[in-house]
This record gives C-alpha cells, structure tokens and sequence, in this order.
C-alpha cells in the first residue's frame, strides 16, 4: 500500500487503516486541514491521480474527484496531488 504524492516526489507505505492524511504526514507532503479530521472543513481535498478504488468509498462531504485527505483510508497502491502542488 504506497501513496505518492505527486508532483512532489515524496511516498510512503501506508500501513493498515491509515488516511491519505496519516501517511502525507509521515512522507512530508503538507497537506492543509483543521478540523480535527472529522471531514467537514475541505481543507485536505486532494485529486487521486491514481488508483482511486484503491481507497475506501467517498463520504456523503466528498465526491470521486475530490477525496478529503483525513477520510479516505488507504487500501492499495495510489498516487496523490492537490491543487497547491
């Protein structure tokens, strides 16, 4: 389960029921949030470049284009961007 974080270049295993948010963390990939990771804020949007089944299915505050980074929990192999990459 590798996450990259494109166009940064930075990637890390994500390991069992982590976030995109979780691993971003750890790889050094700033990724913007304040709510606390409960998914109301949008701040952690990101756009899955790759391997969006790889991910659990989107909540009712995000859609397939626009996953929010602390919900979507990594299952597989994915790669990552936001907007201010």
């Amino acid at each position: 389960m590798h996450v990259t974080f494109t166009p940064l270049g930075k990637s890390a295993t994500a390991k069992p029921n982590e976030t995109i948010l979780d691993v971003a963390r750890r790889a050094a990939a700033p990724i913007g949030n304040s709510c606390g990771g409960i998914g109301v804020c949008g701040r952690c949007r990101v756009r899955v470049v790759e391997g969006a089944d790889n991910l659990t299915p989107a909540t009712r505050f995000e859609t397939e284009d626009g996953r929010l980074a602390c919900q979507a929990v990594v299952l597989g192999d994915c790669t990552i961007t936001t907007t201010y990459w």
